[in-house]
């Protein structure tokens, strides 16, 4: 069942969330059409195809995509996350991580959200830093430390999610 969002609710969450292919889902979430569903299919269709040519970052977008389609679709999102993963996508990892805090179709696990945070922000990921950094803000799995919490949040706002800038000035260690 699709439901309508404005796109600009659609394109800040998925900006907030740093999800990098946010562009691909604003038709799907503005479009007043009963086919929207349908006509995405396609697209779902050929990164779900992608993905299984060993492209890290159509498995991101096939996740992704189920993922935005709502609960009954979490499972998918976390098979196609874990094929990421697999490719060593750096995003994939937040994204993995981001499922397990929130317990999407997998069991809540706020240590092995944090292992995939901390595996992502090796490779480079802006967003699990930022996802580290509120771990460590508020004692989420892990006891509170507002100096690491400043220190993911600063390297997530070098890597360029402007979130995490926005997090770093918050923080007092």
């Amino acid at each position: 069942m699709k439901f309508l969002i404005p796109t600009s609710v659609a394109v800040l969450a998925l900006t907030l969330s740093g999800c990098s292919t946010y562009h691909r889902f604003v038709n799907y979430f503005s479009s007043s059409s009963t086919h929207a569903t349908y006509a995405q299919q396609a697209e779902l269709d050929n990164q779900i195809k992608r993905c299984e040519n060993q492209q890290g970052d159509a498995c991101i977008t096939a996740g992704t995509m189920y993922e935005m389609r709502g609960s009954q679709y979490y499972a998918q999102a976390v098979r196609y996350y874990q094929l990421a993963t697999g490719l060593k996508q750096p995003a994939a990892y937040s994204a993995l991580g981001h499922m397990f805090e929130n317990g999407y179709a997998l069991p809540k696990d706020l240590t092995r959200a944090r292992e995939l945070y901390q595996q992502g922000a090796e490779l480079g990921d802006a967003t699990s830093y930022l996802y580290l950094s509120n771990l460590y803000r508020y004692g989420r799995g892990t006891d509170k430390n507002r100096a690491k919490a400043q220190q993911y949040a600063e390297l997530g706002c070098k890597k360029g999610n402007v979130v995490a800038c926005s997090v770093r000035r918050q923080i007092k260690p």
